[in-house]
């Protein structure tokens, strides 16, 4: 929407209008939904449309995906076993795996759009490292394998966020235990899409629905994409795709990142700290059909979603 009709639709408020685009989703106010608790959820998505967080020079036609690894014997990590079973090394390639084909699928089936890869290892023991290069080697996009500047992964975290802030791109930030439908990666860009020319903002996209949002019950808007419903959401984790700018933004709210996996300071460096604050400004999404799962535990796999036909697939 144009600065003219933003001051028309400005005037308008007092008596109870606004103006939108014939194509955008009309999120109608609910005052007794709009509370404090509410804000991410339901209000800033409302807002969005009326005050869109939009850069007139931002690219939205390439990707930058960053996935971090570190597999090697003395890396601080939970000790509970996987749901899937097996090694560290065998749940990193196949998740690995699956963002490639997502890539592959994203560039065959989406004219004009181009993705690179940058994978952030943490000094992972030789023979998995080597196995990861092998992986690697295999993606149909620009892809490049970087050794994180300091050890941690706080510290991987954090030089994700602030190689991201400098792409005038999409980024996609993801953990080494996401495993990806094929059509995961064109799904989420789709609806990115989708939002940026209907509300004109950017957004904040999560590629599943995290178990918490049935726990916390908090009331939704339901968006309709192209092949699935998407609902506003006021949780996620530290994956997720938004634009460069964003993160160039609101920087402050990604500093903290640094912290994670730090026990003393961990609470700093916790998505309702950081990220998650991305919420009072532009709109966050999740599908509702998953576009792809962490597979970590029981506890943080989708409802109703069955992965284990994907892990077949994506054998090595």
């Amino acid at each position: 929407m144009n600065d003219a009709l933003k001051l028309i639709s400005k005037s308008l408020k007092p008596f109870g209008y606004h103006v939108r685009k014939f194509s955008t989703p009309n999120l109608l106010k609910i005052s007794t939904l709009e509370t404090s608790d509410n804000e991410q959820n339901i209000k800033t998505a409302r807002l969005s449309v009326e005050n869109p967080h939009c850069t007139k020079d931002a690219n939205l036609d390439h990707m930058a995906i960053y996935m971090r690894t570190c597999i090697r014997g003395n890396r601080n990590i939970d000790k509970t076993a996987r749901i899937t079973g097996v090694t560290l090394e065998e749940h990193t390639l196949r998740c690995l795996k699956s963002l490639l084909k997502s890539i592959t699928y994203a560039q065959k089936n989406m004219n004009g759009k181009t993705i690179e890869l940058i994978v952030l290892d943490d000094r992972s023991d030789h023979e998995p490292l080597s196995k990861i290069k092998a992986v690697v080697e295999t993606a149909t996009c620009t892809h490049t394998i970087e050794i994180t500047k300091e050890t941690g992964q706080g510290n991987s975290l954090h030089q994700q966020f602030k190689d991201g802030s400098a792409k005038n791109a999409l980024v996609y930030f993801c953990e080494d235990d996401y495993l990806h439908e094929e059509n995961a990666i064109k799904t989420c860009w789709d609806f990115y899409d989708k939002i940026m020319t209907e509300m004109g903002t950017h957004s904040f996209i999560y590629p599943q629905e995290h178990p918490t949002l049935y726990k916390d019950l908090r009331p939704s808007y339901i968006i309709l994409g192209n092949d699935r419903h998407w609902r506003t959401i006021h949780n996620a984790t530290h994956t997720f795709i938004t634009h460069g700018h964003i993160v160039r933004d609101f920087w402050d709210y990604f500093e903290n990142t640094k912290y994670v996996g730090i026990k003393k300071k961990r609470k700093l460096g916790s998505e309702n700290r950081t990220t998650n604050k991305l919420f009072k400004h532009i709109p966050a999404f999740s599908p509702m059909k998953p576009a792809a799962t962490h597979l970590q535990f029981e506890e943080t796999v989708p409802p109703l979603y069955d992965w284990r036909d994907l892990w077949e697939k994506n054998k090595l």
